[in-house]
């Protein structure tokens, strides 16, 4: 871990929280505010600039579709349970894919304070459901809040 940056926050974490709590690519000068946790300046020296930091960010976030093709050429017949929760990766795909907007009611951070989006099951994990692209959704947090684990 880069020296500076505080414990458990990496500076992808960092950048997703930002990307996900303003509803688009986060600027640098957000950097200096809350809920970013990171300076700028850990991101100029890792990365040389901003722009190239969000290049590399995008880069890694787009990677886990490759690590997913591997594993699936090497063969196994048994197939992985996946962790319930989405990785960093996974969850910046979905929020991608829905534009980071609500899939109910079409809420977003980008036009709206207070918005908290969440990645959410279609299929409950508790029914079987597996932490896939295909079956992950944005959600507010008031659209998903009550949902427990029913199919709709």
């Amino acid at each position: 871990m880069p020296r500076g940056l505080p414990r458990g926050v990496s500076l992808f974490e960092n950048v997703y929280r930002l990307w996900e709590h303003y509803g688009r690519q986060p600027r640098r000068s957000e950097l200096a505010l809350s809920p970013s946790e990171i300076s700028q300046s850990p991101y100029l020296r890792r990365f040389g600039s901003w722009t190239k930091a969000l290049q590399k960010f995008i880069e890694f976030a787009n990677t886990d579709e490759l690590v997913a093709n591997v594993n699936s050429l090497k063969g196994s017949n048994t197939e992985e349970k996946r962790p319930r929760d989405p990785s960093l990766r996974l969850r910046f795909r979905v929020l991608q894919r829905d534009r980071f907007t609500c899939q109910a009611c079409g809420a977003s951070p980008a036009k709206q304070i207070g918005v908290e989006l969440h990645v959410d099951h279609i299929m409950p994990w508790s029914k079987g459901g597996a932490t896939t692209f295909e079956n992950l959704r944005t959600l507010c947090s008031r659209c998903n809040l009550g949902r427990g684990n029913d199919n709709a």
